[in-house]
């Protein structure tokens, strides 16, 4: 029981599981669950996506590094941090943060901190999204052109940054989550 008397939460139990989708971007299961009660619950979904890196990649003038890409789902062109899927290929999370930023926006980095780890939905994702810290940013390249991956990188003053995810101008919400919880430990997060 807790301080309240509720009754203590027990993890369900997975009697059966169907692999619906699987590929190298996602799979979906659809569960068939017992609760510690006895009722069944299926099917429950259950999705799977690689883990996620979100770097939050400022510069010595204290700009952070925004990209702009077009987001089919929802038909917006979205203002977002760079990131995307840690491959397994790559050696680590720092290592698919690093290439991230170079293919989205043709930039590399001297200091790199994963500053959190979060469940983007823990009801049905499987995965994580890093929040990276990334400083001493300077571009080297364009962004890799990939039809399916076109970005604009933008260098925008952190305050200018905060206000514009406090307006709802950041879509994203692992996006403001990452930029909450960096710009929160540097201090910087200051909502007018």
């Amino acid at each position: 029981m807790s301080d309240f008397g509720d009754p203590a939460i027990v993890p369900w139990r997975t009697t059966a599981r169907e692999t619906l989708i699987a590929d190298r971007w996602l799979t979906l299961h659809a569960d068939t669950c017992v609760t510690a009660e006895g009722a069944t619950v299926g099917p429950y979904y259950v999705t799977g996506y690689p883990d996620w890196a979100l770097i939050v990649a400022l510069d010595d003038a204290d700009n952070i590094l925004m990209i702009e890409q077009y987001r089919h789902t929802r038909g917006i062109v979205s203002l977002e941090l760079p990131g995307g899927g840690v491959d397994a290929s790559d050696a680590d999370l720092l290592a698919g943060a690093r290439r991230e930023l170079l293919e989205e926006t043709g930039c590399v980095a001297d200091d790199w901190q994963v500053v959190a780890s979060l469940s983007p939905n823990p009801a049905i994702h499987t995965n994580r999204c890093h929040a990276v810290l990334a400083r001493g940013i300077r571009c080297v390249a364009l962004p890799h052109d990939e039809p399916s991956e076109r970005v604009r990188r933008h260098w925008i003053a952190v305050d200018e940054v905060v206000r514009r995810a406090m307006a709802g101008e950041v879509q994203q919400a692992v996006h403001v989550a990452a930029l909450a919880i960096v710009l929160g430990r540097l201090h910087r997060w200051n909502p007018a």
